[in-house]
């Protein structure tokens, strides 16, 4: 199969968040299926939706990968799994939440799945992660770094930890 980039969002809330977030980053490759070719800037954010609960480290990885929009969904999950989210809501704390973002230019609308993801321009803590790595990747119509630049980012703290070594 043809390699296809793709771009997921990582984030943490629950525990040791940026070590968890390294952890998703190294199974996410360990397949051999899964290339890390970039990372975004961290930024931590107040948990939307989900009362007290602690923020969120946020960031999106552009990969490369020679498996299919699916098999990626599905080994997002079983990372959500091996780093022990729980499943009890929507609106949840989570020790990993791993979305798919975009998957080249595939575009699709299942119940499993929808490419492009269909909230990201609405969310800061996606859209600026995302400009920091794809700045002029158009989605729907608009560049990453115009979606990051229309919204507010007043509760984004720019992390100065580096989340993964650059890739080569």
């Amino acid at each position: 199969m043809p390699l296809t980039t793709a771009y997921i969002a990582i984030g943490s809330n629950v525990g040791d968040r940026l070590g968890q977030m390294r952890e998703a980053l190294r199974l996410m490759e360990a397949s051999g299926e899964i290339r890390i070719l970039q990372v975004g800037r961290i930024y931590e954010n107040r948990a939307i939706g989900m009362g007290e609960a602690d923020p969120f480290l946020n960031s999106v990885i552009k990969v490369e990968t020679s498996i299919g929009a699916e098999a990626l969904l599905d080994r997002c999950l079983s990372v959500e799994d091996e780093l022990g989210r729980v499943r009890t809501g929507v609106w949840a704390p989570r020790t990993m939440d791993l979305d798919l973002l975009v998957f080249g230019n595939e575009q699709c609308r299942t119940e499993r799945l929808q490419l492009p993801h269909p909230r990201m321009q609405e969310r800061d803590f996606v859209m600026m992660p995302f400009a920091d790595v794809a700045p002029d990747l158009l989605v729907a119509g608009r560049t990453c770094r115009e979606w990051a630049a229309a919204l507010a980012s007043e509760e984004l703290r720019i992390k100065e930890e580096c989340l993964w070594p650059s890739a080569s």
